[in-house]
């Protein structure tokens, strides 16, 4: 995972597979607006077990849905011990929507790699259609 963040301000960990966010009680402090974190930390710690250890401390994990301002529900994890919260992958926009300042580009690689699979399908397709062109 890659960390964003210092002592100071708390740590962000990112998920290079998963694309998920693990978020420091401090980081969150800091970064988040209060009445939004409360809101979270009301639905997280509120839900029931999550069947997984914090990944930062190894307390026990809790997962409870959280209302967006858009009115959706999202279902977020938390460690009861430390207070880190776990964001699976873009979970934490609706919440932070500066994040994306912050994050890598997620839409690049996805964005190039099907850029050269469409441009090695149509390679593809204009040489089948070429042989086919030249046997008429």
């Amino acid at each position: 995972m890659a960390i964003q963040g210092d002592i100071a301000a708390g740590h962000m960990h990112f998920c290079n597979y998963c694309k998920g966010i693990l978020a420091t009680d401090h980081w969150l402090s800091t970064h988040m607006k209060q009445p939004i974190l409360r809101n979270v930390r009301t639905g997280v710690f509120d839900g029931g077990p999550a069947g997984y250890k914090c990944p930062t401390c190894g307390g026990e994990m809790v997962k409870g849905p959280v209302q967006t301002s858009q009115g959706s529900m999202i279902e977020i994890d938390g460690c009861l011990r430390c207070g880190s919260l776990w964001f699976d992958n873009r979970e934490i926009e609706p919440f932070y929507p500066e994040i994306k300042d912050i994050l890598p580009d997620q839409e690049s690689s996805t964005s190039k790699l099907g850029s050269a699979i469409v441009r090695k399908l149509t390679s593809l397709f204009e040489r089948t259609g070429d042989e086919a062109d030249q046997e008429e």
